[in-house]
């Protein structure tokens, strides 16, 4: 799934998303979910740590690991402690902005998040790539541009195909019963006013996972690199 420009900017909307209650319990090891720089092989995305691992890091490197409370960000140079909290030193570990992880998300009334989707369940039908997900009903499509109506027609395995409409003001759509969701199935999104459709692959999990390391982990397993991203950059910064 290709980078989207609204992927990475986060609303102030994203507070209205729920961190599940499993992911405050504690945990023995931590989770890289991103790593750059001279090190980063060293870092892989997926690598599971102690949580009192000391992190070896030459200047240029960053590396983020997920605790199941959030993330906490590392840049180096310098020899950090995975268990660490904020510090005050030039660039070390960033400091906690209040945001949620979009893994579920509750919605206030008349508060619909538009920079990127819901929860990360939600199917971006502008985007291509490799989409998990932890059911295959009760599926949202999500459109990042909700100024004016719109459709989507979704082209399936065996020939099945079925646009649904979008009103004028609205992000989300049920994905129909009429194309149903068949792991490792390829299905193309044909998004009015897109001069190319979306291609994604469908992964589904075994089982829903209920806290942030356990998502973390499936999404890194299955390839659905965007959802990582997402789940990333709106977990709580330590």
């Amino acid at each position: 799934m290709s980078s989207h420009p609204n992927r990475l900017k986060l609303s102030r909307l994203a507070l209205a998303a729920l961190l599940v209650t499993g992911a405050a319990s504690a945990a023995a090891n931590v989770l890289v979910v991103r790593a750059s720089g001279p090190s980063a092989k060293s870092y892989p995305a997926g690598r599971s740590l102690p949580d009192n691992a000391s992190l070896q890091l030459r200047a240029g490197d960053s590396v983020v690991i997920l605790t199941p409370r959030g993330t906490r960000t590392f840049r180096g140079p310098g020899t950090f402690n995975a268990s660490a909290a904020a510090q005050t030193g030039p660039q070390t570990v960033q400091a906690s902005n209040g945001r949620r992880a979009r893994i579920g998300a509750v919605r206030s009334a008349g508060i619909v998040p538009t920079a990127t989707p819901p929860t990360i369940w939600d199917v971006d039908a502008s985007q291509s790539g490799t989409m998990c997900l932890a059911a295959t009903s009760d599926v949202q499509l999500w459109r990042p541009d909700a100024s004016e109506a719109a459709t989507v027609t979704i082209s399936g395995p065996n020939g099945r195909s079925q646009t649904v409409r979008w009103a004028a003001g609205a992000n989300v759509v049920a994905w129909p019963a009429a194309v149903p969701i068949v792991s490792n199935s390829e299905y193309q999104l044909t998004l009015s006013g897109s001069p190319v459709p979306a291609r994604i692959r469908v992964k589904t999990l075994d089982s829903r996972p209920t806290d942030l390391q356990a998502v973390a982990e499936a999404l890194i397993r299955n390839e659905c690199r965007e959802q990582l991203d997402l789940l990333v950059d709106t977990a709580p910064n330590l």
